[in-house]
């Protein structure tokens, strides 16, 4: 097999740091195996904890029971999301899990993670300048005589 003899572009491979955000459901319909409900990737840590003080403020749709509710909301507003928000700076993981009716319940997760992106290909040589406009000739008066009668 012959390879091409032009080479292809290098590419820029770039280490990132994030959260994954994660919410699985888990039910005893399904055998308790985890259903996805929402999954973010997301820059900062205080992101992640924002995503899930919201989602928590509004679980009471969910059909929580009134302890579930008013633990939900203890966390999301009195506090309890600063130690996940440390454990996120120290490169910890953190969650939350709420049980709802009828055995089913509900887990938050925010990972951090290391991920690869890669940049377009760039051309291993830089892109020729454009070159300059011409200078223009100033405009000058004819050189010829005004033709005036004596």
């Amino acid at each position: 097999m012959r390879t091409s003899p032009r080479t292809t572009a290098p590419v820029r491979a770039l280490v990132q740091r994030g959260f994954r955000f994660e919410v699985l459901r888990y039910g005893p319909a399904n055998g308790f195996v985890p259903e996805p409900v929402d999954l973010r990737l997301l820059a900062e840590p205080r992101d992640a904890i924002r995503v899930l003080r919201v989602q928590l403020r509004s679980s009471h749709v969910l059909g929580l029971t009134s302890y579930e509710a008013g633990r939900s909301l203890y966390w999301a507003d009195q506090g309890g999301w600063v130690q996940a928000l440390g454990a996120l700076h120290r490169g910890e993981s953190c969650g939350f899990t709420l049980m709802l009716r009828k055995g089913r319940h509900m887990e938050w997760h925010v990972r951090p993670l290391a991920y690869l992106t890669l940049s377009p290909p760039c051309s291993p040589f830089p892109s020729p300048a454009p070159a300059p406009a011409p200078a223009s000739a100033p405009a000058s008066a004819p050189a010829t005589p005004s033709a005036r009668p004596r």
